[in-house]
């Protein structure tokens, strides 16, 4: 009966705090958040987008957009074609 009480009474063994999963998943939750925001900072900072152009490409743009027709009076003559071409075929 000694021996009975004596294996009651021992601890368990502890494992080291590394040796365990669950530190490293609550580390490894806002480390992984981290290595992300960071490579999303690089991208954004290697490959800018412009906003503003130069004045010659303004410029350019400026005048393809007088080049266009306005599409309200382009349409009624297209319409009426496209009407005198079903009627002859």
């Amino acid at each position: 009966m000694n021996n009975d009480r004596e294996d009651m009474n021992v601890e368990p063994v502890l494992k080291p705090w590394y040796r365990e999963p669950w530190p490293w998943v609550a580390i490894g939750i806002p480390a992984a958040a981290v290595i992300m925001g960071l490579t999303t900072l690089y991208l954004a900072l290697a490959n800018p987008d412009y906003l503003v152009v130069d004045e010659t490409k303004y410029n350019v743009i400026k005048s393809e957009m007088r080049a266009q027709s306005p599409s309200g009076s382009e349409q009624p003559e297209q319409e009426g074609s496209q009407d005198q071409e079903d009627g002859d075929h």
